[in-house]
């Protein structure tokens, strides 16, 4: 078992993914998931998750802040139905195991936290209840015993395996020194596939939009991949090896692919709470330490704006808010649920450098 990314296509152009604490509708180009800004559900608010059968073809609608609207028309046959303030269904082959391996991924996400889990208990704490082995997932009680419109015959559900580690506490970190902003240039880094890699004093990028040397620039190219560095709770540089198939996604413009071939060597890997790079390059520890670098930059010189790429990041993000210590302004921690090594990489194929 592993925690990637479960990528299920519900038509040609639309899938269900499900990660580690969310899952959430996407766009899809030849297979590939179109990167965009969706929220999705958090895991922490899934009431139900049950393996089953349609007994008819089901139609429904999409309809997602980031202008995903479309339709899908499921088939009958074997599928998971995940019950939050809608339903949702995954066709499988498989339901048990499917639906096995969310419930394992909903436990995790009892045990350690996860993704909006702190509003989501807030708001409703028999979300998550104590059980024999502490905290378990909760609300099947206030999920219907049949979904909304589709026509339903529940599988007896199979065994669920144990939930992967957390990370042992990581303390804020208060930088030593911060230079401003305008004196740092942007980094890039070409790889192998053609594919730029570029950190400004914001944003990290990857795409095939050239930046040119000395340009601070933080309009996110539609061609590209874009996070704000401040939305980047792990930046670690480690070694990759054995095993590693491509990674293949598509660019904002819904044309642009942009794939990662992964070869044995040095690899840099930055995790947050919606999204997730593996980059192999022979820089990998030089570029971790200048992105740490311009994270406390934009930490000590956030743009006004709450529309700026670091305030944006703290409203929608809570655990990346910047925490005040008694020796001065600090990075936040790395939040215990996040993962201990690339969810992108089979397991056993990362070891950091750290």
């Amino acid at each position: 078992m592993t925690d990637a990314p479960i990528v299920v296509p519900l038509s040609p152009d639309v899938a269900v993914v499900i990660e580690q604490n969310r899952v959430y509708f996407s766009r899809l180009v030849a297979g590939a998931p179109v990167d965009s800004p969706v929220f999705g559900t958090p895991l922490a608010a899934v009431l139900l998750v049950q393996p089953g059968e349609l007994r008819k073809e089901l139609k429904y609608k999409i309809d997602q802040r980031d202008g995903l609207r479309t339709k899908v028309a499921l088939p009958p046959g074997p599928a998971v139905w995940i019950r939050y303030k809608e339903d949702i269904f995954v066709p499988t082959p498989d339901p048990r195991r499917l639906a096995a391996e969310i419930e394992r991924r909903r436990r995790r996400v009892a045990r350690y936290g996860g993704l909006a889990a702190p509003e989501v208990w807030k708001i409703n704490p028999k979300l998550r209840v104590t059980g024999p082995h502490g905290f378990e997932p909760g609300g099947a009680e206030f999920a219907p015993a049949r979904p909304d419109k589709a026509k339903w015959e529940a599988l007896t559900p199979g065994p669920v395996g144990e939930p992967s580690p957390g990370r042992p506490p990581s303390a804020p970190v208060v930088p030593s020194s911060v230079p401003y902003p305008e004196s740092l240039p942007v980094i890039t880094e070409t790889l192998a596939t053609g594919v730029r890699f570029s950190v400004s004093v914001r944003r990290t990028f990857l795409g095939y939009e050239p930046v040119p040397a000395g340009l601070v620039t933080e309009t996110p190219p539609v061609s590209s991949l874009h996070v704000p560095l401040a939305a980047w709770h792990v930046v670690q540089a480690g070694t990759l090896r054995g095993g590693l198939a491509p990674i293949r996604w598509c660019a904002a413009d819904g044309r642009t692919e942009i794939r990662m071939d992964l070869s044995d060597g040095p690899a840099l890997w930055l995790w947050g709470p919606l999204r997730e790079w593996v980059v192999a390059t022979p820089r990998a520890a030089e570029l971790a330490e200048e992105i740490r670098l311009r994270q406390a930059v934009g930490m000590m010189f956030p743009l006004s704006s709450d529309l700026g790429a670091e305030r944006r990041t703290w409203l929608d993000l809570p655990t990346t808010r910047p925490v005040d210590t008694p020796s001065g302004r600090a990075l936040p921690g790395v939040p215990e649920w996040a993962p201990v090594s690339p969810t992108l990489v089979p397991p056993g194929c990362w070891i950091t450098n750290d």
